[in-house]
């Protein structure tokens, strides 16, 4: 059931969400991308990374126009995190840097992160704060139907862990034995397909049940709620200084009940 996983979009499932970046457009909402999710008639938009407190405004708006066009096109977008069982539910990804007053990212590791001092006490605090208080996330989500998304492609919301990747795990395991001395490499990604190219590949790549997650130059809180506010999950997660979120919303479009 997960052979739609971005693959072509319907015509009319299409032509509604085109619509609604149209909306979105107009109203300064600055929608990026979208493809099909994992869950039949299942499908996802990105907007731009923007400041926070922006970023949750634009988030109500998109979710209010999903809602108000899809019957335009016989649909019916559903915010439900788990309305059918058995298949994937629907969430949000809030994705989320530190930057100083210049815009400079205070959570990017650059391309020696064993050396960039900076980095790794903003990255060590991010995981202070996470095991001081996973259960402020933990209450920041916390919902009766977000408490049934779980497994599968789903990050748990009930299981508040974080994972940082081989490579920046790598460097704190050797920062507690005395001292980081080099930076693991991503290596190349093999599809196995012969007439495909060889694909550079991360050692920052995320493991999807995780919901708190380093993902190349930021954090991502994956247990969110799809048809909750944002608000409360970006004042837990994210520190009061000038940070930039962007949520990427799971929303089922379907036929419309006979």
């Amino acid at each position: 059931m997960e052979d739609q996983y971005f693959g072509s979009i319907p015509e009319r499932v299409l032509a509604c969400m085109m619509e609604v970046e149209n909306e979105l457009y107009k109203r300064g909402v600055p929608v990026r991308t979208r493809h099909n999710e994992v869950a039949p008639s299942q499908y996802e938009v990105a907007p731009l990374f923007e400041t926070a407190n922006v970023a949750t405004d634009h988030q109500m708006m998109t979710m209010e126009t999903l809602k108000r066009l899809a019957p335009r096109f016989g649909l019916a977008c559903l915010l439900h995190e788990k309305p059918f069982a058995g298949v994937n539910g629907s969430g949000k990804h809030v994705n989320w840097s530190i930057c100083d007053d210049l815009g400079n990212n205070l959570l990017n590791p650059g391309e020696t992160p064993h050396d960039n001092i900076q980095f790794l006490v903003f990255c060590a605090a991010v995981l202070r704060a996470v095991d001081r208080f996973q259960g402020l996330l933990r209450a920041s989500v916390a919902s009766a139907g977000n408490d049934h998304r779980l497994g599968a492609n789903e990050a748990p919301p009930a299981i508040i862990s974080v994972f940082l990747g081989d490579m920046l795990t790598d460097i704190f395991e050797q920062i507690e034995q005395g001292g980081a001395k080099r930076t693991k490499k991503g290596g190349v990604l093999d599809t196995g397909v012969s007439v495909l190219p060889k694909l550079p590949a991360t050692p920052a790549t995320g493991n999807r049940t995780s919901p708190f997650a380093f993902t190349g130059n930021k954090f991502e809180f994956r247990a969110v709620s799809a048809n909750q506010s944002i608000a409360l999950p970006n004042i837990a997660s994210t520190p009061p200084s000038p940070s930039r979120s962007t949520t990427w919303p799971r929303t089922r479009a379907c036929r419309r009940p006979r």
